[in-house]
């Protein structure tokens, strides 16, 4: 009756053995894979490192002068002078090159109206610049001609009016007398279409409702305000189907012909 089972002590300590190893490989699994993690962590801070160090620092990627295409829209721009602007960002990384503020830089240069500077990767830039086109030669201060734009830009100088442009007989300068009525018929030369504007030999202005054009066969358009350019245009097209003196389009919905 006092009988004792045989083997209980010794299988309580290979249980306790057991979860012992069990418990210490757990632990040991808990640390491989902290040691993993940690690893796994400093490659990508290496990795984000090198990517930074290319991206920023590195010549790998840097702009390179020949890798720059400088696409013109326009005669008065001349590429040199875009590309001396364009020229202190060769070596930097690209990804360092501000486009924006080039674009912005070669804005200043007055023959341009637009400019527009694009990261072509992994070495270059796309630079799109439209320049302005002068619609005029006004008489300049200092004697011969000034080239001017439709927004009254001075582009240019020469010594005579050159042929295909109209001469406009108000002169530059910020007069109040003059200024608005340039300004008006400018507006009016800009609006044209090349076929009337080729035909235009002369334009002047006494105020800024009296723009009034010399065609090269020596027949006058009064043109009045510059409003309504583009319907205007349009009837004085159709009414230059018949010879006559005087063109009035001033009101366009009503024109007349002398």
């Amino acid at each position: 009756p006092g009988a004792r089972p045989v083997g209980t002590g010794n299988g309580l300590g290979r249980a306790v053995t057991g979860l012992s190893a069990r418990l210490a490989e757990r632990d040991a699994a808990a640390r491989r894979l902290r040691r993993v993690r940690l690893a796994v962590a400093a490659g990508v801070v290496v990795l984000l490192g090198a990517v930074a160090w290319a991206l920023l620092v590195s010549p790998l990627l840097a702009l390179r002068a020949d890798q720059i295409d400088v696409r013109l829209t326009g005669t008065t721009v001349d590429e040199a002078e875009v590309r001396d602007v364009l020229a202190p960002a060769v070596g930097t990384p690209l990804l360092r090159v501000g486009a924006a503020g080039l674009a912005e830089r070669l804005g200043r240069i007055t023959e341009v109206e637009h400019a527009e500077v694009v990261r072509a990767w992994p070495h270059g830039l796309t630079v799109r610049v439209t320049a302005r086109e002068p619609v005029a030669a006004a008489p300049a201060p200092e004697g011969g001609w000034a080239l001017v734009d439709g927004d009254g830009v001075r582009v240019g100088s020469v010594g005579a009016v050159p042929e295909g442009l109209p001469e406009v007989t108000v002169p530059l300068g910020d007069s109040a007398e003059t200024a608005p009525a340039l300004h008006a018929v400018l507006g009016v030369l800009a609006a044209l279409p090349g076929d009337l504007l080729g035909q235009v030999a002369q334009a002047g202005a006494t105020g800024t409702a009296q723009v009034t054009l010399t065609l090269d066969d020596g027949a006058t358009v009064r043109w009045g305000s510059a409003e309504e350019n583009e319907l205007k245009a349009e009837v004085l097209r159709v009414l230059r189907q018949q010879p006559a003196g005087v063109y009035d389009v001033s009101v366009p919905r009503s024109p007349t012909t002398e």
